[in-house]
């Protein structure tokens, strides 16, 4: 997968958590997902768990004032049998600047014909860390 291609994919991913499209942004997702949220390591099972927790960061975005999401790729691995890394930045930009906030994660994927495929992501910085126990609690919830 090219490098042109991961940022279209990215930033097709911001648009429709924007506009709460969780159905779109959860089709990105080979489950089971791990998901490493600096402290605490949560396996998103399926896809109505991934969807949960989308929702709460789609929530958390609105009554943000999140205008945009705005992906900068830091860096992408060579691929290697189809798998890679993207790190990324993720700006979310909301009134006033101040509310502005950043989160970096490295995405663990494959490419799936010109789809990409997440298999793990880890956190190395949180723009919403208010939401890492309501998560962590939600995956034990769901997986009860």
């Amino acid at each position: 997968m090219q490098y042109s291609e991961v940022i279209k994919k990215l930033r097709s991913r911001a648009d429709a958590m924007l506009a709460g499209q969780i159905d779109v942004v959860v089709k990105d997702y080979v489950f089971p997902v791990p998901v490493d949220l600096l402290s605490t390591r949560v396996v998103v099972s399926g896809p109505a768990e991934g969807s949960a927790m989308l929702a709460l960061q789609c929530l958390s975005m609105q009554e943000r004032g999140v205008t945009a999401i705005v992906p900068t790729v830091k860096a992408l691995d060579l691929p290697r049998s189809g798998r890679f890394r993207v790190w990324v930045d993720w700006e979310e930009m909301a009134p006033p600047p101040s509310g502005t906030r950043r989160s970096s994660a490295v995405y663990y994927c494959r490419a799936d014909g010109p789809d990409l495929k997440i298999e793990m992501i880890e956190y190395v910085q949180m723009s919403m860390p208010e939401l890492q126990p309501r998560f962590a609690a939600l995956a034990v919830a769901l997986t009860a």
